[in-house]
């Protein structure tokens, strides 16, 4: 695991000095409440060829509203640009939560929002990292914060898988 980025890049202005990252498929975070960051380690199949396919796989299920589901998921990938950046989220947000890194992170191999864009650049071999703070008292403020020093960082705009 390595503790802040080989990568830090110059959009984000150190960010993320605080996060621990690794390999997304070999991410082991902690079963404690935090925020959570996606990124980018190196590109695979353009972005756009990435949707094309993902698009394509779901129109053949032949099925209108998963079809629609997953077009509205898949969309997001054309908002990837040069910021490694692609997710921010939190868990353990809400009082009494039992949310955890660890839970958030499993969620992707089964119903998280942003599991399907994901899954598609993994598949069309881009490196994603999977990094983590600890934040054991509110951790959704913790991720609100961090978002609004994204915009102001990003004209204004969320990461790209990242609808609100």
């Amino acid at each position: 695991m390595v503790k802040g980025s080989s990568l830090e890049d110059n959009c984000c202005n150190g960010l993320f000095d605080a996060f621990e990252f690794t390999r997304f498929q070999d991410a082991k975070p902690p079963k404690r409440k935090g925020v959570y960051v996606i990124r980018i380690h190196q590109r695979g199949t353009p972005v756009g060829e990435v949707h094309e396919k993902a698009i394509g796989l779901a129109g053949s299920i032949g099925w209108d509203v998963a079809g629609r589901f997953l077009c509205s998921r898949f969309d997001r990938l054309l908002a990837i640009g040069d910021c490694p950046t692609i997710y921010i989220g939190s868990a353990g947000t809400y009082a009494g939560s039992k949310n955890t890194l660890k839970g958030r992170y499993l969620e992707f191999s089964r119903r998280h929002t942003a599991q399907y864009p994901v899954w598609a650049l993994l598949s069309s071999g881009w490196e994603l990292q999977y990094g983590w703070m600890i934040v054991d008292d509110h951790p959704g403020t913790a991720e609100e914060a961090l978002k609004e020093r994204y915009r102001k960082a990003h004209g204004g705009r969320l990461p790209a898988l990242v609808s609100r």
